[in-house]
């Protein structure tokens, strides 16, 4: 029977490789059905013409009896905050990592309560291309078993992402699309948006500081972005923040960092911004011009004053 196709979006935004993966897909109608998976990333480096074996742990948390199929596909990313898309095995795409992934067992059932540790292999092919490949181990919810229970619920796929890297000949480069910020504000935190573009064949974990200096030159802050992966041909947005409120005068902020194996240095980022509490400096400002009327309005009672005091003078 000829393979069903999956394509399903993630509905959450996936912290690739760095945090906590999701794969919300559809769901069972029975309530309280749902499988875990663990962990939640890989990422392995391979030669090529050698075989993986890694584990992952399904569990059935729930009442029910679940029969559980295990399968691999690959994902494209989708957007720029970690959002990828699941789709079927494709010989002609160089990332492609599913077609080289098997798993043992295929299918099996989980009692409520118990889990299972299943094996998956991944077979590189002599001729594998250099550089990144990228898919996903599934599991999918097949039927419901259980008393009470009629019919098959809607399928349900919980997955693992996993990325390799096959050794080789292969090109690291990382651009530093987009760095800026607010050029005005009344008071901090001040949020710093980062955008790097993988123009390169192997994904890349860019780590670093963002460094902020006061108009004197001298260093405020060292501030440093989240570390997170950049596969090639994908843009990946990383915001770092300075969580400081009270701040006054014009800052400079400087990115500095590297990337991949060989410590790749990021080019040069530099902007400039300004916090000033405008409401706080206008009512001040009100009130020294206040200050100011009144005085030159009563200058001669001021200065007879200031007379007799001095002198003991009278006008």
């Amino acid at each position: 029977m000829k393979r069903r196709k999956h394509f399903f979006l993630l509905s959450c935004v996936i912290l690739l490789f760095a945090g906590i993966v999701a794969i919300p897909a559809k769901t069972f109608a029975q309530e309280g059905v749902g499988l875990r998976l663990s962990p939640v990333t890989f990422e392995l480096t391979a030669n090529p013409g050698d075989t993986l074996v890694n584990k992952v742990r399904i569990w059935n948390p729930t009442t029910t009896i679940i029969s559980v199929k295990m399968e691999a596909e690959d994902f494209v990313p989708m957007g720029e905050t970690g959002e990828v898309l699941i789709v079927e095995p494709d010989e002609t795409k160089t990332f492609s990592l599913a077609r080289w992934v098997t798993t043992s067992p295929d299918e099996f059932t989980l009692a409520p309560g118990e889990d299972k540790f299943v094996d998956f292999y991944i077979d590189v092919p002599q001729n594998a291309e250099p550089g990144s490949h990228y898919g996903s181990v599934l599991a999918t919810t097949r039927a419901v078993l259980g008393e009470g229970i009629t019919g098959v619920g809607t399928a349900q796929k919980v997955g693992t992402l996993v990325l390799l890297i096959v050794s080789g000949k292969m090109e690291e480069s990382l651009k530093v699309k987009e760095f800026s910020a607010p050029s005005f504000s009344e008071y901090g935190p001040v949020e710093f948006l980062i955008r790097f573009e993988n123009q390169g064949t192997v994904h890349v974990r860019p780590r670093g500081f963002v460094t902020i200096t006061n108009w004197r030159g001298k260093k405020a802050v060292d501030i440093e972005f989240p570390q997170m992966n950049v596969i090639p041909g994908a843009i990946r947005k990383i915001t770092a923040r300075w969580d400081k409120k009270v701040l006054i005068g014009r800052y400079t902020a400087t990115l500095i960092g590297s990337y991949g194996a060989s410590n790749n240095p990021l080019e040069p980022a530099i902007i400039t911004f300004w916090v000033f509490p405008w409401k706080v400096g206008a009512g001040i400002t009100a009130g020294v011009l206040l200050a100011l009327f009144f005085f030159i309005k009563t200058r001669r009672r001021w200065f007879l004053a200031l007379r007799i005091l001095l002198k003991g003078e009278k006008e």
